[in-house]
């Protein structure tokens, strides 16, 4: 009898040997034929026998003490009698090596036992030596050996059949009979036949501690919500970035022997208020991922998600409930998130940084982190049951940011095939680009503003900032770019990517004029109450407040006063045309035309974006537009507000204490799927879903999300042309 330990110990050993994470191997062995049995052998007369077990109903799950990765105990056998002339039985059971008999890779043999005599009714429960003047046949343990329970290589459930064979014969006794010559043996004298079928698969503990082999070291995960899936947390993909890996790109992570459990997700990366996320250490060493996998079979790749947090690039961890994977994993995708450098740590840019880089650039060291991830990807993911030729990046605000950025830069060419931006994928001459988070610094400006945050730290050189411990780098760094002219209170963070020649070669409009961005499908869309619009609910608390907004963030204006102000600041000598397309006579009709010139700047910015995309690229866009508000105690307050569709697209509602409904959950299953879609074929449509049309410049559309599943008007044709007008008068980005 063998242990759940030992036959652990054994899976471990086998899987060292035969490839980390591969599903059940379909080479023949003397315990393996191509077909089931009860398929083959069939009756005479077509008479049926009624096989059940007392262990589990048909169909059901087969104990784990029934399997190897248990005790390995006979579940029991009882049939209805054989017809008359019955002279013995032939007992097989059968594992398919696909999850079904219908599916390719053959059958393994469990159990063959013949001659058991015609006045048996059963077998008992751990049963170990066969009945008087029956013998055992072949199996998957040898020639003539006794039960071997299931022994599934994966998490995903197999079917194992236990068929009753009533003969008219007794077979020739040989102790070296194969299972063909059994199977031969049989041919002509099946009476009746019949079976019962129960299913298996790999414990979730025993798939979770199987190690997988990384380019660093043997790695194991631990189960997920769902049993059937696995996570991994705090793989390193690049060496710590201290001492004098500080402000430099990445390098590979250090090897390690033995097993690495990945149980706890990593360090937060340095970051202001970091202490406010609770538990999470904080600290440098912090370049690390997360991943969820569902069970595989053998030869299968499935398609993957990297997720790119946002943060205004100072802020965030892969870590995030909001960004846990399992709900995409359950739809047939690996799932990555990860940590990325951040604010000075990340994007610090000096002369002195720049001349060491060896390509006279600096201050892009977080996006460094996520192309030297996405490489990581290209080289480990198969591992996990992922596919490196079907790589989609996701992510949602700086997140989106990061997509647009990676898409451009050369230095990702080839390391992901789409991109979904989840908010302020923008027109390069819509002044809002200027702080939301595709906005960047050119490296002259960069480079002098980090000569100014050195000195005010108390460095004159590299070595004295490298020197210095972290938490004194990034005092001070959660601050704003206040010399950024937006036309408007809205600012952008003062570390931030920067076209610097080398990563970002580029800016945003010489990228797109001149078609050199990096040949991906993209997904694009904004959110009903972000960029200064919120739902009405809102109105009135918002003109009670006393405290100033948060500085750099857009204003939302719920006076008339306010409006006019904003519009003639903006707009200049185009201010009365705008107050004319969006008039107001007190505050409500003010607060109203700001949510509606909000929501019409976006739709129709990323609807010119969407068409300079497309110019450049030999692959469809889409384009989206959420309008539906999470339920909570926020819900009046925020709307559909900034990030609200994270847990709907990643199908993760389970992972955030919210009040949900069943048509959250319905709203749920609907985005998590265009989302699975657009990751495995670049097509969100599916069997059951709202058709979304591609992106049509012609059509002026974009595909509501959320509270409707249909294309609506990006605006009516005098409030684009107004914009196009104003965007014109605007310097490119």
């Amino acid at each position: 009898m063998k242990s759940l330990g030992h036959v652990a110990m054994g899976i471990a050993l086998l899987s060292l040997g035969a490839g980390m994470g591969r599903a059940q191997s379909t080479t023949p062995t003397i315990g393996h034929v191509a077909a089931l049995v009860i398929r083959t052998a069939t009756p005479r007369g077509g008479a049926g026998l009624r096989v059940t077990s007392p262990a589990f109903v048909r169909g059901g799950e087969i104990p784990i003490a029934n399997t190897q990765y248990g005790d390995n105990l006979f579940p029991g056998l009882v049939w209805s009698r054989g017809p008359a002339g019955t002279k013995s039985y032939v007992v097989i059971v059968q594992g398919t090596i696909g999850r079904t008999a219908s599916e390719p890779g053959g059958t393994s043999i469990h159990l063959s036992a013949y001659n058991l005599p015609a006045s048996a009714a059963g077998l008992p429960a751990g049963l170990r030596q066969p009945p008087a003047g029956a013998a055992y046949g072949p199996n998957v343990h040898g020639p003539h050996e006794a039960y071997a329970g299931p022994h599934t290589h994966n998490a995903t459930k197999h079917e194992y059949h236990f068929q009753v064979f009533a003969l008219d014969t007794i077979v020739p006794a040989d102790p070296a009979i194969s299972i063909e010559a059994l199977i031969a043996a049989m041919g002509g004298h099946v009476l009746a036949s019949g079976e019962t079928i129960g299913l298996a698969a790999k414990p979730a503990d025993v798939v979770a501690s199987t190690p997988i082999r990384t380019e660093a070291g043997l790695v194991s995960g631990v189960p997920g919500r769902d049993v059937a899936m696995t996570v991994y947390k705090g793989i390193p993909y690049a060496a710590p970035p201290v001492g004098a890996l500080r402000w430099r790109a990445p390098v590979p992570a250090t090897a390690w022997k033995g097993v690495r459990k990945a149980e706890r997700f990593g360090n937060l990366c340095p970051q202001p208020g970091g202490e406010a996320r609770g538990t999470m250490p904080m600290d440098e060493d912090c370049l690390t991922l997360n991943l969820w996998s569902g069970p595989h079979v053998a030869g299968e790749k499935r398609p993957v998600l990297v997720w790119i947090y946002g943060g205004g690039f100072i802020a965030g961890t892969g870590a995030q409930p909001d960004f846990d994977g399992e709900g995409l994993a359950r739809k047939g995708v690996v799932v990555v998130t990860f940590n990325y450098r951040l604010g000075a740590l990340g994007f610090l840019a000096t002369p002195e940084l720049s001349r060491e880089s060896g390509h006279a650039a600096s201050g892009n060291y977080g996006l460094l982190d996520d192309i030297a991830l996405l490489k990581w990807v290209q080289r480990n993911i198969a591992a996990f049951g992922g596919d490196p030729a079907r790589v989609t990046i996701a992510g949602q605000s700086a997140g989106a940011g990061s997509v647009g950025f990676l898409a451009g830069s050369p230095l990702a060419k080839g390391l992901f095939i789409r991109g979904i931006a989840q908010s302020h994928a923008r027109d390069p001459r819509d002044p809002e680009l200027r702080y939301l988070s595709i906005s960047y610094r050119m490296l002259k400006n960069a480079e002098a503003a980090g000569s100014r945050y050195t000195i005010d730290h108390g460095a004159r050189s590299m070595a004295q900032l490298r020197a210095m411990p972290w938490q004194k780098v990034i005092e001070g760094s959660d601050t704003i770019d206040a010399a950024v002219n937006t036309l408007s209170q809205g600012k952008p963070p003062l570390f931030r990517p920067v076209v610097d020649g080398w990563v970002i070669p580029r800016t945003y409009n010489a990228m797109l004029a001149g078609h050199t961005q990096n040949n991906v499908l993209m997904v694009a869309g904004n959110n009903s109450d972000e960029s200064g619009a919120v739902p009405e609910t809102a109105f009135a608390a918002l003109r009670a407040r006393t405290t100033p907004p948060r500085a750099g963030m857009p204003q939302t204006s719920v006076t008339l006063a306010g409006w006019v102000k904003a519009a003639k600041a903006k707009f200049g000598p185009m201010a009365d045309e705008f107050l004319a397309l969006y008039p107001a006579s007190n505050d409500e009709e003010a607060a109203l035309a700001n949510n509606a010139s909000v929501r019409d700047n976006s739709r129709i910015s990323t609807w010119l974006w969407a068409t300079a995309w497309g110019n450049g690229v030999r692959h469809p866009v889409y384009t989206y537009f959420w309008t539906h508000a999470p339920p909570g105690p926020g819900h009046d307050m925020r709307g559909a507000y900034h990030a609200s569709e994270i847990n709907y697209a990643l199908g993760n509602l389970y992972a955030v204490d919210r009040p949900w409904t069943e048509e959250d959950r319905k709203i749920a299953d609907t985005m998590s799927s265009y989302w699975a879609n657009i990751i495995k074929s670049g097509d969100p449509n599916g069997p059951g879903l709202p058709a979304w049309p591609r992106f049509d410049a012609r059509a002026g559309t974009v595909m509501q999300l959320g509270e409707g599943w249909a294309p609506i008007p990006v605006a009516s044709p005098d409030k684009i042309d107004f914009w196009k007008r104003f965007f014109a008068t605007q310097s490119p980005w």
